[in-house]
């Protein structure tokens, strides 16, 4: 019958342990290098709300050209008012209001990450970013396609604050047109708050070729809790 020697075991089970503490080291030394994680600021605080006035131009320019379905309530609208509902890391819950010149309103909730913009409701209130970026830097953290593109100083009733700005341009032409000859152009400009991260204008455009239109859409800030507009 063989047998072994009791200190052999003792010596693999040593051998083993100490390769374990050296992969583990060398983990962490790799994490340690990686460049820290892209994350947003949120720079509003919950009860703080946000009002705007929305307005609508359409700009017929051929006898066949007529105004997009549901253009028309933009003109319509008294207010659109944002309130922040509640905060989860970057994760901001908003409640809106969009009330109607006839006394009607659409009530809303939802929440956006404001490090990837991705929101809880399709098509919601998405103009909130985070706070404290600078020319260059992303408007969403982990996606560098759209960046700030400039800072000013805005002046307002008792203060001025910081407010930055990015645009984005587009041309799509009509998938049902073999001849790709029906055109959309497509500007959006959006100037928002630097301290807060939140949406003070925009401007959004379009122009159609066939039948020849523009339509533009304004929202514009009017008060809000967080200064004196």
């Amino acid at each position: 019958m063989a047998f072994k020697k009791k200190g052999s075991h003792r010596n693999l089970y040593l051998t083993l342990s100490l390769v374990a503490i050296i992969v583990v080291g060398f983990v962490a030394l790799y994490f340690a290098t990686l460049p820290p994680l892209k994350k947003a600021t949120v720079g509003v605080h919950v009860g703080d709300s946000f009002t705007y006035s929305i307005t609508g131009i359409s700009t017929l320019q051929s006898e066949e050209a007529t105004v997009s379905p549901g253009f028309e309530q933009y003109n319509q609208t008294d207010y659109y008012k944002v309130s922040v509902a509640g905060i989860t890391d970057t994760n901001v819950s908003l409640s809106t209001v969009w009330r109607f010149l006839n006394g009607t309103e659409v009530n809303g909730q939802l929440t956006i990450n404001l490090t990837d913009g991705r929101e809880s409701v399709e098509n919601g209130f998405w103009a909130i970013y985070s706070a404290n970026l600078n020319v260059g830097d992303p408007i969403r953290p982990t996606d560098d396609r759209l960046t700030v593109n400039a800072t000013d100083t805005k002046t307002y009733a008792d203060s001025t604050r910081q407010r930055n700005y990015w645009f984005i341009e587009n041309e799509f032409y009509d998938v049902n047109d073999p001849t790709q000859g029906t055109l959309r152009y497509d500007f959006t400009a959006v100037y928002f708050d630097r301290a807060t991260g939140m949406l003070v204008n925009l401007n959004n455009m379009t122009a159609y070729n066939n039948p020849l239109k523009t339509e533009a859409i304004t929202w514009k800030l009017t008060s809000c809790t967080v200064w004196n507009v």
